[in-house]
């Protein structure tokens, strides 16, 4: 009598079928752990430049820097998506940037980049972009996170 040593196709198969699905569910996972971390990237990015906002407020004779047309009457405040002048995802790049990180006294190095559109260019994604938009007296940071959709932080 010869002792056959080893595993059946049909254990094989089952092992392995366990392991796709036990996989499938770490995939799952995964992708809403790096949601939660990206989300959290952009609130802390935001918080940020809120903070730059305040102390350029106190240094600029109580102004923000002006940019595109606020309209309280819209979710997004005005700080409409688009590539030109006026609008919130331009005076974000352009008006902020120049007002954040230049002058005698730069507030920041560099201003934060959205986690999926690190250009904040409205032609490779539309929807998750930092934008920006002020008369000068208020101001609205606008961005979007993945879990619970478009934020607004205002400041006055």
């Amino acid at each position: 009598m010869k002792n056959k040593k080893g595993f059946t196709l049909v254990e094989l198969l089952v092992v392995i079928s366990i392991i796709g699905i036990l996989s499938s569910f770490a995939v799952v996972s995964l992708n809403s752990a790096r949601q939660k971390a990206r989300d959290a990237l952009r609130r802390g990015d935001m918080a940020q430049v809120r903070t730059a906002l305040n102390l350029y407020y106190d240094d600029n004779n109580y102004q923000y820097p002006s940019c595109g047309t606020l309209d309280t009457g819209v979710p997004d405040y005005g700080a409409d998506v688009g590539s030109g002048p006026g609008t919130g995802s331009t005076c974000y790049s352009s008006v902020l940037a120049a007002a954040l990180t230049g002058g005698a006294r730069p507030l920041m190095d560099r201003l934060p980049e959205e986690p999926r559109n690190p250009t904040n260019n409205p032609d490779e994604n539309s929807t998750y972009i930092y934008r920006y938009v002020s008369d000068g007296s208020e101001y609205a940071l606008v961005y979007m996170l993945e879990e619970s959709g478009i934020q607004v932080i205002r400041g006055w």
